[in-house]
């Protein structure tokens, strides 16, 4: 890739700012950069060259940190003069969720080229849908940062199962645990890990919030900042394949963090680390690779590579709906009495 790529990003708290780490944050594998800002400048086809909050105390703090590395950046407080002034290729959406779908709708119409969007994509899923049609309708490209799709270990986990080495996927097991292990902050990424393994779309579902929550709805959280404002859940997923997934979420438990998957041959454990596959052959396992691009720069290769060549990421929006829709539907089955809810869920009548 010979092109120059001008990035905009949205949202200095959090993952938005931030330089790269000396070292894994977990102690294994490669690198990974904390922050969006930091994930750019492990892509020499990229440069950010605008930056924008709300509040002008993140936007010193990144000035602080990166005036040496990024002497020329633009600081803004209203992303739409951003947007305007600075005609960006790619723009990052990191604010709170909740905030996620006028800067992409807005971003989309400009004629910016590809977005880069965090999790979970939306809070409702009327948001959501204005967030599709918008890039759909002008062609861009965009990729909502649900990690576990391209983190390393899961990629030969996926291969596996995608072979045929396990006979036919019948059941999946997610268990995070810890106290941010809520909804709308890892909840998501469980819930679309799932939808990615089933490869299938969730027909309906059922759940019971966490203790201290049962009057939870609608969405009361602020974006992730703080856990106590989310739950964490216990549900279960019927998809259109028949696969069932069994999601098992709890802040006041072990923080361990897998996945099971059954099939009629074999089953594979994968966490974020190591895989086991078990088979009538035997059991292997897979320890994450080194020496391979990690996560959020990998994320920004792909979305780069699908705006020059077409097609579409392998995170897309239409991909993360579902995690949220199950999300919303397990919301919604705690309000009617842990009941069964059916998909297209009616956020209006539940």
């Amino acid at each position: 890739m010979s092109a120059k790529y001008r990035v905009c990003v949205v949202g200095l708290t959090g993952i938005g700012a931030g330089e790269p780490p000396e070292e894994s944050r977990d102690g294994y594998g490669p690198i990974v950069p904390h922050s969006h800002a930091a994930a750019y400048s492990m892509v020499p086809e990229t440069e950010v060259v605008g930056v924008c909050d709300l509040r002008q105390e993140p936007l010193d703090e990144f000035q602080e940190d990166w005036s040496e590395a990024l002497p020329d950046l633009k600081y803004y407080l209203d992303y739409k003069e951003m947007i305007s002034e600075l005609q960006p290729d790619i723009i990052s959406v990191v604010t709170s969720d909740n905030r996620h779908a006028d800067i992409v709708v807005d971003a989309a119409n400009a004629g910016v080229k590809g977005i880069f969007c965090e999790k979970p994509i939306a809070t409702c899923l009327a948001d959501a849908d204005r967030m599709i049609e918008a890039v759909e309708q002008n062609g861009v490209p965009m990729t909502i940062n649900h990690s576990r799709r391209w983190r390393p270990i899961f990629r030969p986990a996926m291969a596996v199962l995608r072979s045929g080495a396990l006979g036919e996927l019948k059941r999946i097991i997610c268990s995070y645990g810890g106290p941010r292990s809520h909804l709308f902050r890892n909840g998501t990424h469980m819930a679309d890990t799932m939808c990615m393994f089933a490869n299938s779309d969730p027909t309906w579902v059922f759940a019971e919030l966490e203790e201290g929550y049962e009057d939870y709805w609608p969405y009361q959280g602020d974006g992730g900042r703080n856990p106590d404002l989310e739950p964490g859940a216990s549900g279960f997923i019927h998809f259109e394949n028949g696969v069932r997934a069994f999601y098992n979420n709890c802040k006041r438990m072990y923080g361990r963090r897998d996945w099971e998957l059954f099939g009629t041959e074999g089953c594979i454990t994968v966490n974020d680390k190591h895989a086991e596959i078990e088979t009538k052959d035997g059991t292997k396992k897979i320890d994450c690779p080194d020496n391979v691009f990690p996560d959020t720069p990998a994320a920004i290769r792909e979305l780069i590579h699908v705006m020059e060549n077409g097609g579409e990421t392998c995170s897309p929006p239409r991909q993360a709906r579902k995690a949220l829709e199950v999300l919303l539907g397990f919301m919604a089955s705690q309000k009617n009495g842990n009941v069964r809810i059916d998909f297209p869920l009616d956020e209006n009548t539940v």
